[in-house]
């Protein structure tokens, strides 16, 4: 099972609500006289967005039953501040903002937006994204530099107040478009970000496009435009958006990484065995990096260095299931079935949704003349979709 820096399994959730849920803000920005139309707007988006997404991290700490995502954020957790701030980097990837009405008038820019949730589905992609560090981490990257833009933009707005020198002024009103436009950016990314998880890919590739017209340096824009030229199978694309994501920022894992990917699909072992290395070199508290060159190991046959890769996966994250499934998979290849049967059943204990955990499971249980546990397995796998699992029990004449 093999990362590409966006989420691979989707826990099922009970579901708690019936009805979407609306949010509606006004915000009035102050235009100074450096402010364009179109600076302006930015400003009063960026801030009526706050507004909503502020909302929406009360709301969803106040309503959800569930507190799976409280566990996750870790030993911060007595931090309220804390915890709102990572819920709004969250929510600000998984919402759209939609302006209802807008008017200005060459000194202020007035903004009626709202944001429209799904608690249902709100809850499933909090649960998704918060099995994965490094995705809630891309998140809150993000917020960060649209905090630091936005500071920026306050503090230059001052120093043009003061400033008579006509040179450092046009300057400071350079720098002070250049931060609107990363605002602009991030907000586009954000919106490329929440078309990729809807699988709406066409929509996503415009507006990561849109976010590296208005910031060419955007390295995490072109990672994620790769990413969705991936999915859609265009790996020359894909392969030229990673590498300018490395181009711009060297020093950036998560393109090493999915250029690993792209090459180890293609088969290209001694390119992905290259590419996952200096992804951990740069992030070696990945554990999905280890797991990923593990895979590709495992593909050679060289089983000892994949056990070490997986092993090394599950001491960063002592949750991480699929680990635990790989690592299953290579003792059963070593005919150590014990070790097998052990790693498989950590990996449904942490992950009971993972259907090819139970088939495998199954079939070591089979092997070994144990037919009660391998049904019950069998069954346990069918009924969460899996395709083999189903066809093994039609044709043994069982039901699950």
């Amino acid at each position: 099972m093999k990362k590409l820096f966006f989420i691979l399994l989707l826990l099922s959730s009970i579901s708690v609500f019936a009805k979407t849920k609306t949010f509606i803000r006004e915000y009035t920005y102050q235009a100074s006289d450096y402010d364009s139309k179109v600076t302006a707007r930015v400003n009063a988006l960026e801030e009526v967005k706050r507004l909503l997404l502020e909302e929406v991290a009360v709301f969803i700490k106040s309503e959800f039953e569930d507190r799976q995502w409280e566990k996750q954020i870790g030993d911060k957790i007595e931090s309220g501040e804390f915890t709102e701030k990572r819920l709004i980097s969250i929510t600000a990837g998984i919402t759209q903002t939609e302006i209802l009405e807008e008017k200005w008038t060459g000194v202020e820019y007035w903004l009626k937006a709202r944001i429209t949730i799904d608690p249902d589905e709100m809850k499933k992609q909090l649960d998704l994204i918060l099995q994965d560090k490094e995705k809630t981490k891309e998140l809150e990257k993000m917020r960060q530099m649209a905090d630091e833009a936005r500071g920026e933009i306050e503090r230059l707005r001052h120093e043009l107040e003061s400033v008579k020198n006509e040179k450092e002024q046009i300057v400071l009103q350079n720098e002070y478009k250049k931060n609107v436009d990363q605002l602009d950016a991030i907000d586009w990314y954000n919106k490329g970000y929440d078309a990729d998880l809807k699988k709406e890919y066409d929509k996503a590739k415009s507006f990561y496009l849109r976010a590296i017209e208005l910031n060419p340096d955007f390295s995490d824009a072109y990672n994620n435009l790769g990413l969705v030229y991936d999915k859609q199978e265009n790996y020359s694309d894909a392969i030229k958006c990673y590498n300018k994501a490395i181009e711009i920022n060297p020093n950036y894992s998560y393109p090493y990484n999915n250029l690993g990917n792209v090459y180890s699909d293609q088969g290209n072992d001694y390119d992905a065995i290259k590419y996952y290395m200096k992804a951990i070199e740069l992030n070696p508290n990945n554990s999905y990096l280890y797991n990923n060159l593990g895979l590709v190991y495992d593909n050679q046959e060289n089983y000892a260095d994949a056990i070490k890769c997986y092993n090394k996966a599950i001491e960063i994250n002592p949750d991480f299931s699929n680990a635990y499934y790989n690592l299953g998979v290579v003792y059963g290849k070593q005919g150590n079935y014990d070790d097998e049967i052990n790693s498989y059943k950590k990996a449904i204990e942490l992950n009971p949704e993972l259907s090819v955990a139970y088939l495998n499971l199954g079939v070591v249980y089979y092997d070994q003349g144990n037919y009660v546990d391998a049904i019950k397995c069998f069954q346990k796998s069918a009924k969460l979709g899996n395709i083999d699992a189903q066809k093994f029990l039609r044709d043994s004449g069982q039901e699950w």
